[in-house]
């Protein structure tokens, strides 16, 4: 029989999106026992366990909620620990395509933190693929290897305390290297030692004096083309019969994104 059409169905261990309203969003691991208390109510997942995704479930206390599979971005925006300034969905997104970054992709992130854009490369780069992260701080290593094991996804990342303005301590060369550091121009050699090439580099920064230092780092090595900054702005919309209109308020400047691709230069690599 074709099940193709059938309901996923909530499992033990499964980790659910619950939906009240716009503002009471809540991920939650589905065990028996398992109590989920709001100030609308209360949802035990002992009433969610069996039941298929997209399922209405009354609460303790009449309210309703919507049991839903999480996004990638409800599990990093809900149920991530942070412990630093993260890299938000609107950038992450332009971030992806502008690196190429595919199923098995070999990716290095300096700066891991709280390890948002860590996850995103893991989702994507699949089993056969790896994302070496690299942190000068223990405690966020810690952080983002926590969030990265309650998403099932640390089989695909290698964690390790290092600073890569001493290198870049992989085994070979990779598709594309991301920096969210506060002086990437001091790692523009080692980036160009373990890139592929025609390989990317994207870095993130929240200054215009730090974008300015970090593009001219990379043109004056001279083994980088296509160098380009840009800034994401995101704004939602009340949609409302009658009425739709912006936000009044919006997701504005979160950072800058800096794109260049490495290139072979004529007499050899230059460090």
């Amino acid at each position: 029989m074709d099940t193709s059409t059938e309901p996923e169905i909530v499992m033990p261990g499964d980790r659910v999106l619950v939906i009240l309203d716009k503002r009471r969003r809540y991920i939650v691991e589905a065990r028996r026992g398992v109590v989920l208390q709001t100030d609308r109510g209360v949802l035990s997942m002992d009433d969610v366990l069996g039941r298929p995704y997209g399922s209405r479930v009354e609460m303790r206390g009449g309210q309703y909620a919507y049991i839903l599979r999480p996004l990638p971005e409800d599990l990093m925006l809900l149920g991530f620990r942070r412990r630093s300034q993260v890299i938000y969905p609107k950038d992450l997104g332009y971030i992806i395509l502008l690196s190429g970054v595919k199923p098995g992709s070999r990716v290095v992130e300096a700066g891991v933190g709280s390890g948002f854009l860590t996850f995103t490369l893991a989702y994507l780069v699949g089993d056969n693929g790896i994302v070496y992260g690299f942190d000068v701080r223990e405690d966020m290593i810690k952080t983002a290897r926590s969030n990265l094991m309650m998403a099932g996804l640390l089989n695909r990342v290698r964690l390790a305390v290092h600073d890569v303005r001493r290198g870049f301590p992989v085994q070979s060369t990779v598709d594309a290297v991301f920096l969210d550091l506060p002086d990437p121009w001091n790692t523009v050699g080692h980036i160009y030692s373990v890139l592929k090439a025609s390989g990317r580099v994207i870095v993130f920064q929240p200054t215009v004096n730090q974008v300015e230092k970090t593009a001219s780092a990379l043109k004056k090595h001279g083994g980088f083309t296509d160098i380009r900054a840009v800034e994401i702005l995101l704004r939602e919309y009340i949609v409302e019969e009658g009425r739709v209109r912006p936000h009044t308020r919006m997701i504005g400047h979160t950072g800058f994104i800096i794109h260049a691709r490495k290139v072979l230069i004529e007499g050899g690599e230059k460090k």
